[in-house]
């Protein structure tokens, strides 16, 4: 009886040409992650998201979350059900800023400059809520000047 030794080096590339024959017939299927996702019934009217900001007269910039068939709720669970109630994301220049529980968010003093916000809707358990079209978000670009 003859032994067939591999060298480490051998198996772990075994392994990897393994995943990579694997990988793209999982992609393949064009399944969202579960544990990224929370995929909203077609049946569901979709949620809408679109942003307002205001400028008080503190200097504070006061952004409102305005969204059709979504319920903002401050309650958060282990594993939601695909119905459209959580909360919001909001991100400002690629950063997350906050979590946003009600539609109104005091933005706070913004430094001269363009601002991108946007707010993704989140179910409870925080997974990003998809819609037919993909994200369901909003986005808006408030515009600081230098002197107010």
């Amino acid at each position: 009886m003859r032994r067939i030794i591999a060298s480490p080096l051998t198996l772990i590339a075994a392994l990897l040409s393994g995943l990579a024959v694997a990988a793209p017939a999982y992609n393949a299927v064009q399944v969202a992650p579960r544990s990224v996702f929370l995929i909203l019934p077609r049946a569901q009217p979709e949620p809408t998201v679109s942003l307002r900001a205001v400028r008080r007269a503190s200097g504070n910039w006061v952004l409102w979350i305005d969204t059709t068939d979504f319920q903002f709720t401050t309650i958060c669970v282990a594993e939601a059900g695909a119905v459209p109630v959580g909360h919001a994301h909001v991100i400002r220049n690629g950063i997350k800023i906050t979590s946003a529980y009600h539609p109104v968010v005091d933005l706070g003093p913004l430094p001269p400059g363009e601002h991108r916000i946007s707010a993704t809707l989140r179910g409870q358990d925080h997974r990003a809520l998809l819609g037919q079209g993909g994200l369901l978000q909003g986005e808006i670009t408030i515009r600081v000047p230098r002197r107010l």
